[in-house]
């Protein structure tokens, strides 16, 4: 539960420090609506705990104010009586005036509610006294053709010019002919006045265009008089999307974004996974590792735990704590993990839930999404294999994790059971005569053995291989040189993350390293637990 500041405003004292206070008589106290998160504009009253008259009591619960992210619980910071409730059920804006409180013994019936308009109408004299003095320009300028005509003006002509005319004892610059814009006078039309030059051409007149098109020499398309039926609602947009609206465009207009992929092998993990829930009672979920295994990469490469401050500030942070992306009906929110590092993963998981439950009932406090070292967003549950996030400002980059998938390949075999340049040669060559004898025992044999027995035909015969003797049959020679050239292939499951990173804070070795212990810990789970 988030404590309210406010501030108190007697007949004679200023406002203060959280909440601003208006002095109305019986010194009461005004109440204000707070910015409770760098982002808050507005904010919406949803219930009253106290009513008009009640008396209030240090720690009482007065309101509830749902904000742009969360809802929240206000209490009261000091003694009185709710005189008076400005606001309920509606948007409030920041600093707006939404109760009154006052002191034991006050008599309600004469506190009165402190005027808004009054400040406006202040601020509307200096803009008459601006329209007062901007009359007065437009009175000398009536008068300058007779300014003119007596003396030059400076602000109108060229120092050249103003000599010229000195220096020749011309008075009435209307006497000359003026082809400068906006009929200046220029040097040349002086010197041409004198005779000096042949005069310049006057300039032609601008024709003024029509502000209206001329009427379409083809006759307009008519329109039903019925009006068409909507194919679309519109919805007000929650203040929390309000908010990712403008932190996302954000981001991706003044960050410089870069991406790296990688793939992870998750067989150990979901081994010690499966171990953990059946031997121990244990369940955590591929979330929980991969928010563990992320706060360990972060230990392991300092330089990309760091906040971007300002253009000459990096802020490198000592604390790891991981902001994880959750839905909720009214928008996404990211809580934070603070200090995964030190967590074991039933803590990791236990939290993760209960501020996910949080969130998704407005009941987050500010402390608990602001901030944060690094974040992870896991779109794997809704079935997307890749994607690429954007960056939560102030953070240094975001980890897109997508869903598992299986893949096949090749076992590890080991040196001694490929087959030598010799062997094979050997066995290519030395065999041709034993071709039809091959062929005559492929007619006898079962469907199998021909297919091996084609194989040994294929290439070339029948030889010992290594570590076999001469007496090995070409249909168990056949089932080894299958064995040995086209192995089975396992299966393994593999999950794709891309980082996206500021490139004012990381570059792309920095990224490759944290990414290189992510891997580290994700195949090497057991690293994770300890």
């Amino acid at each position: 539960m988030l404590s309210l500041s406010k501030t108190l405003a007697m007949r004679s004292v200023a406002g203060a420090k959280y909440f601003h206070a208006a002095a109305v008589q019986h010194a009461t106290t005004a109440l204000t609506m707070p910015a409770l998160s760098p982002t808050m504009t507005e904010g919406t009253i949803t219930a009253w705990k106290k009513k008009e008259g009640d008396s209030v009591v240090a720690g009482d619960v007065l309101l509830e104010i749902e904000t742009d992210k969360a809802g929240m619980d206000v209490e009261a910071v000091e003694d009185g009586i709710l005189a008076k409730i400005l606001a309920n059920g509606s948007k409030v804006a920041v600093n707006e005036t939404i109760g009154l409180l006052a002191e034991e013994g006050d008599d309600l019936s004469k506190v009165e509610i402190p005027k808004t308009s009054a400040a406006p109408k202040k601020a509307d004299a200096p803009a008459k006294e601006e329209k007062k003095e901007a009359s007065v320009p437009k009175q000398q300028e009536s008068h300058q053709p007779q300014q003119k005509a007596s003396t030059p003006s400076s602000n109108l002509l060229s120092p050249a010019v103003a000599h010229l005319l000195l220096e020749n004892h011309i008075k009435d610059v209307t006497k000359i002919p003026a082809t400068g814009p906006k009929g200046r006078v220029l040097k040349g039309d002086v010197l041409a006045f004198l005779g000096k030059i042949k005069a310049r051409p006057a300039p032609e007149p601008t024709i003024p265009q029509p502000k209206t098109l001329p009427p379409p020499s083809s006759p307009s398309v008519s329109f039903p008089s019925t009006p068409l039926r909507s194919s679309f609602t519109d919805s007000p947009a929650s203040g929390m999307r309000k908010v990712i609206a403008s932190r996302l465009s954000e981001s991706k207009s003044t960050v410089p974004h870069s991406y790296a992929t990688r793939d992870l092998t998750i067989d150990n993990m979901m081994k010690l996974r499966h171990t953990l829930a059946d031997e121990f009672d244990v369940k955590v979920s591929v979330n929980d590792f991969l928010i563990k295994a992320a706060s360990l990469a972060l230990r392991d490469v300092p330089e990309s735990n760091v906040q971007f401050g300002s253009v000459d500030n990096t802020k490198q942070l000592q604390n790891i704590d991981i902001s994880v992306a959750v839905a909720t009906p009214t928008g996404l929110i990211t809580p934070i993990i603070k200090g995964a590092d030190k967590r074991g993963l039933q803590s990791i998981s236990e939290t993760i839930k209960e501020l996910a439950k949080r969130a998704k009932a407005s009941k987050l406090k500010p402390e608990e999404y602001q901030g944060g070292s690094f974040s992870l967003s896991n779109l794997g549950m809704f079935g997307v294999d890749h994607f690429t996030a954007i960056v939560n400002l102030p953070q240094s980059g975001i980890l897109a994790i997508g869903r598992s998938r299986t893949e096949l390949k090749p076992p590890a075999v080991e040196e001694i059971e490929l087959l030598s340049d010799s062997e094979l040669l050997d066995y290519l060559g030395s065999g041709k005569n034993k071709k039809s004898s091959a062929s005559k025992s492929a007619g006898s044999s079962s469907k199998k053995n021909k297919e091996d027995l084609d194989l040994i035909d294929f290439l070339g015969g029948s030889a010992p291989l290594k570590k076999k003797s001469t007496s090995t049959s070409e249909t168990a020679l056949g089932e080894e040189i299958l064995r040995r050239l086209r192995p089975s292939l396992e299966s393994t499951q593999v999950v794709s993350v891309t980082m996206s990173y500021d490139e004012r804070l990381l570059d792309a070795e920095v990224a490759s390293k944290f990414l290189g212990r992510l891997s580290h810990y994700v195949e090497n789970p057991e690293l994770v637990i300890l």
